[in-house]
């Protein structure tokens, strides 16, 4: 069940948790009934999700009986609105909890019985720490193997610290391949001219040691394939697992990092190179190819959001994004253009809707208002 997301869990994850004496602690905690109306009901429910948030993320499951820690039996809450409930606890923690914390999810499953559980999965937080707030309570909780504990004074410093220096050691990453891909440092030659850079991040890649499993990946390669949009067979080298386009120099590769990081470069046609055009759809469409696969991928070899997701181009000073209607007047105007990165909190989400503040920025940066492709509610409309 740890490796689902609440939509997914079946009454049969949760009886598996009994025959397999899944104990609470550092990622679990199991609740008889659902949080109550006193204010103190409702801190107690803030410090459990402050806690998984602040740690490595975890599940809260409600309609759970336990003894000493581990689970007896699946009662279910009986005679509950279980959408109602859902927003009300995720209401409390909205409010509760400062800063917020983003990508909780949270889902009923019908039992047998004719009851619901409901099972709340709080992400690892990209930002953390997280205070509770409620009621000017002002605590910071983490956990470990014993439940939740409240932060002492050297502990949160180690917090701060760890979370900067992740989102600084992320933008070092970034600038390091950037320099690679300049230089023509790449795993494989590539064709002279302007590229295209997609950096896939997870938060757990630089905050906690890692491997994947890239044998099994370089034996099992299709979400790789499908993140680069087609090429030939894997490659295993030094950082992880190599898949490029057949020609060479190659027009494109996709490299997936030992520690769950994900590089796509894509090269233009020479048409495109010739006409210093960026080719619109076409650059929309492969960035939300990449992120749909990438997550796909991620998925296949036990990565975990947070992830953050960086777009890059280089050598385009002086081009414009050309459509079907013609090129755009204004060009871009530096090299290389850096987008801002995108924290992505969960895999469920419509692709076409998380990027568009990414696309509408690469098109700021040529000098437009932003993609044409949306509509006036925000959806993609090529």
């Amino acid at each position: 069940m740890l490796d689902k997301e609440p939509i997914e869990i079946v009454e049969n994850d949760l009886l598996a948790l009994i025959s397999d004496k899944e104990p609470e602690g550092k990622t679990i905690d199991y609740k008889i009934e659902t949080i109550g109306l006193s204010d103190g009901d409702r801190k107690e429910f803030l410090y459990d999700v402050s806690s998984f948030a602040n740690a490595r993320g975890g599940y809260l499951v409600f309609g759970m009986e336990e003894v000493n820690g581990l689970p007896t039996k699946l009662v279910g809450l009986p005679k509950i609105d279980p959408d109602r409930e859902i927003l009300r606890l995720e209401q409390i923690a909205r409010d509760g909890i400062r800063p917020p914390i983003t990508g909780l999810q949270t889902a009923a499953v019908k039992l047998s019985t004719g009851n619901r559980a409901i099972v709340m999965r709080i992400p690892k937080s990209w930002n953390p720490p997280h205070q509770v707030t409620f009621q000017k309570a002002f605590r910071f909780y983490s956990r470990d193997s014993n439940g939740k504990y409240q932060i002492d004074v050297e502990e949160l410093r180690s917090i701060f610290v760890l979370s900067t220096s992740a989102a600084e050691s992320m933008r070092l990453f970034r600038i390091d391949r950037i320099g690679k891909v300049i230089s023509g440092n790449t795993p494989v030659k590539l064709d002279a001219g302007a590229k295209v850079i997609v950096h896939l991040l997870p938060l757990s890649a630089f905050t906690a040691p890692q491997q994947i499993d890239v044998q099994h990946l370089w034996g099992n390669h299709a979400p790789l394939v499908g993140v680069l949009g087609g090429g030939g067979s894997p490659t295993m080298n030094l950082d992880g697992v190599l898949l490029a386009s057949l020609n060479r120099p190659a027009a494109r590769y996709a490299q997936v990092f030992r520690n769950g990081c994900v590089e796509v470069v894509t090269g233009f046609s020479g048409e495109a190179n010739s006409l210093n055009s960026l080719p619109c759809p076409a650059f929309e469409t492969a960035f939300i190819e990449h992120l749909y696969r990438g997550k796909q991928l991620f998925g296949s070899v036990g990565v975990s959001p947070p992830v953050a997701v960086m777009f890059t181009m280089i050598g385009v000073e002086g081009w414009n994004i050309a459509t079907k209607w013609g090129s755009s007047a204004a060009q871009f105007d530096r090299d290389p253009v850096i987008i801002p990165e995108l924290v992505i909190d969960t895999f469920d989400g419509i692709v076409q809707n998380e990027i568009k503040p990414v696309l509408d920025m690469v098109w700021n940066a040529a000098g437009s208002v932003g993609s044409p492709n949306y509509d006036q509610n925000s959806q993609y409309r090529r």
